[in-house]
């Protein structure tokens, strides 16, 4: 656990956040020694600037477009152009912004990364000469369809796409669930759609990994990934159900947040929980959690994900397991203890505290973690 230091409650932390940020700031480091060997344009690199655009890699959505694939495709440029510094330099700084806004919802990622470098240059006065200026923003855009028509962009691609033209299977794989994982938001066959429409569009484009594309269709439509569902009302979602949801996240491939529906209550759909998980599927279902884990296992291995706050839960819970093995004998569940620090949050608190004028006291049980979804580029980046 880590305590936040505005308040000192315990937040949830699975996943071990030191060794994380250590690595982070050694990646950090090292691409800040690649910029500085390369700075044709004699930029600040000790201004806010550049620690802001690197920061936007680390966003916790990201599973391949991440500092590590930022400093693979910066390393394969300081490694392979090695006859023109003014070229090495303009790619390298590519790189740094062509994908510094990055969600996987709708289809302007480019555009906004264009809009992120115009800022910055603006804001901080980067001394980039205006035609480089216009060069640079053209190649980020460039990288929407992998065009081939803009010289500085087309040389780009080769390093941005290099995991995919000369990936091994393994590369291969390791790539394709990190993409999976980016658009998990995504139901399976959405995704799939998508991943062959994206298949196919790149084999035209570079005829040299037909079989590399081949590979990853045929794996796309045979994979069975191990999906957890974790159902519950979420009334409201709050940081104990984000703290059980980040542990699920370490065991499977994907996990679906099912908001369970009374028809009889006829309660109205609750946007805050999209609003709080934007990169999550979140599916409402008013049906019985078995004929739910039955629809979601066409193409999925599924396991139903539960949370446990204390003995009355599990009492609860193994009543309700007695029920759903009846029905379906073969279903798979897991259940996970929440941090004990964590233990006192649960929606009906929440929801008797909300009656009193509580002056936003409150606001530290609810999640924060996707809060730069909806945040402009100027407050991202000034």
């Amino acid at each position: 656990m880590k305590l936040d230091p505005h308040n000192g409650l315990a937040l949830p932390c699975f996943v071990d956040d030191v060794q994380k940020q250590e690595e982070a700031q050694s990646q950090m480091q090292e691409l800040t020694a690649l910029l500085a060997q390369n700075n044709i344009y004699g930029l600040d690199l000790d201004s806010p600037w550049l620690g802001k655009v690197l920061a936007a890699y680390q966003q916790p959505h990201r599973h391949f477009h991440t500092l590590a694939h930022l400093g693979s495709v910066c390393e394969l440029i300081q490694e392979n152009v090695t006859q023109c510094a003014e070229l090495r330099g303009k790619l390298l700084l590519l790189a740094l912004f062509h994908d510094v806004v990055w969600v996987p919802q709708g289809n302007d990622s480019e555009d906004q990364s264009a809009a992120a470098f115009d800022f910055v240059a603006g804001h901080y006065n980067l001394p980039i000469p205006v035609a480089d200026r216009q060069e640079l923003r053209a190649a980020i855009l460039s990288t929407k369809e992998q065009s081939a028509e803009n010289e500085l962009g087309n040389r780009f691609h080769e390093f941005d796409c290099h995991v995919i033209l000369n990936g091994s299977p393994v590369d291969l794989l390791a790539y394709e669930f990190q993409i999976f994982r980016e658009f998990q938001y995504l139901n399976m066959l959405e995704y799939r759609k998508g991943r062959r429409e994206f298949f196919s569009r790149f084999s035209r484009r570079f005829p040299q990994c037909r079989n590399n594309m081949s590979f990853l269709i045929e794996y796309l439509e045979r994979r069975r990934p191990r999906v957890g569902i974790y159902g519950g009302t979420f009334n409201p979602f709050h940081i104990g159900h984000l703290s059980i949801l980040e542990k699920a996240e370490q065991m499977f491939d994907k996990v679906i947040v099912a908001v369970g529906i009374n028809p009889a209550k006829q309660i109205k759909r609750d946007l805050h929980i999209e609003k709080d998980l934007p990169f999550h599927e979140v599916v409402y279902f008013d049906t019985l959690m078995v004929d739910f884990v039955e629809l979601e296992s066409a193409f999925a291995d599924v396991t139903l994900v539960r949370g446990l706050r204390n003995g009355y839960d599990l009492d609860y819970e193994m009543n309700q397991l007695c029920f759903m093995q009846q029905m379906m004998p073969n279903i798979r569940t897991v259940y996970l203890p929440c941090d004990k620090q964590l233990e006192h949050v649960s929606s009906s608190a929440l929801n008797s505290m909300a009656t009193f004028n509580v002056r936003g006291r409150d606001s530290i049980y609810y999640p924060k973690k996707f809060h730069y979804y909806e945040c402009s580029i100027e407050e991202l980046f000034a």
